[in-house]
């Protein structure tokens, strides 16, 4: 009779799906821990290097190269589109005039009244909400390199990426019976909807967050798309609250699946 005992993989008990997702997300949150919030902005061309062996997307960034210079990358931990929006957001403002620095100011300021029309207690919005004003504030002094050290900041970073949560779900909740027809196929209510995917930490974004942002801050945000399509120019889709807003430029974002980072046209 064979002494030998079970050989380890009769005894290791397979994972199953959902641990080998948990097991999947570890791993990304560990790789995402490594990259700054908010990155320096570097050339497009890194872009063309983390890309090489995917054809279809390194058409699109060779061609996207020719009006855009540089991305700036913001870490991978869900929070991305809030992140890029926000820093994307503040750094126009510093370039701003004075009349269209005050009007973001006066609209920033007017949150806390949305956020309570929509239900949410002051309580439970607050310290978010003086810690992004308290930013937007000194944007006059500042320079970039302090806006980086300031997004660099979880402290900071982290608040102003909850305030704008909350704005983007105070807007869907409070305009639910223009929304909730979009969340047929989730079969799910807008106030589920925005507990689950806009107000949780996290969460990825997609189109309903955005437009519920531009329109809630009167900002026009603009996205490229980089996908797999055989198309040779990147989609370009504009998020515009308001045509009397079309002379504003708008926050420009590239999205790649899953993933927002921040983009500068060629000046």
């Amino acid at each position: 009779m064979s002494s030998e005992g079970p050989t380890t993989t009769e005894i290791e008990p397979e994972l199953t799906d959902e641990q080998i997702l948990e097991l999947e997300q570890r791993i990304k949150d560990e790789d995402a821990l490594k990259i700054p919030l908010v990155c320096q902005d570097e050339s497009i061309n890194t872009l063309e290097e983390e890309f090489k062996d995917n054809e279809p997307f390194l058409c699109k960034i060779k061609n996207l190269s020719e009006s855009s210079s540089r991305i700036r990358k913001c870490r991978g931990d869900g929070n991305c589109f809030f992140r890029a929006f926000a820093y994307a957001w503040f750094e126009s403002l510093m370039r701003a005039n004075e009349a269209d620095y005050q009007a973001a100011l006066g609209k920033l300021k007017t949150t806390p009244d949305l956020l309570e029309r929509a239900g949410f207690q002051k309580l439970a919005f607050e310290d978010f909400y003086d810690v992004t004003l308290e930013q937007a504030e000194l944007l006059p002094q500042r320079d970039p390199d302090m806006l980086l050290a300031s997004f660099q900041s979880e402290e900071i970073s982290n608040a102003i990426v909850m305030h704008l949560r909350f704005v983007a779900s105070a807007y869907l909740r409070i305009h639910a019976a223009e929304y909730e027809p979009f969340l047929v196929v989730e079969m799910i209510s807008i106030d589920e909807f925005c507990a689950m995917h806009v107000e949780a930490f996290g969460r990825e974004s997609d189109h309903l967050q955005i437009i519920a942002l531009s329109k809630a801050l009167q900002v026009p945000v603009q996205i490229v798309y980089l996908d797999g399509s055989a198309d040779k120019e990147a989609a370009v889709h504009d998020f515009f609250p308001d045509e009397t807003l079309n002379s504003l430029k708008p926050l420009r974002l590239i999205y790649r699946p899953g993933h927002y980072d921040i983009l500068y046209e060629k000046n």
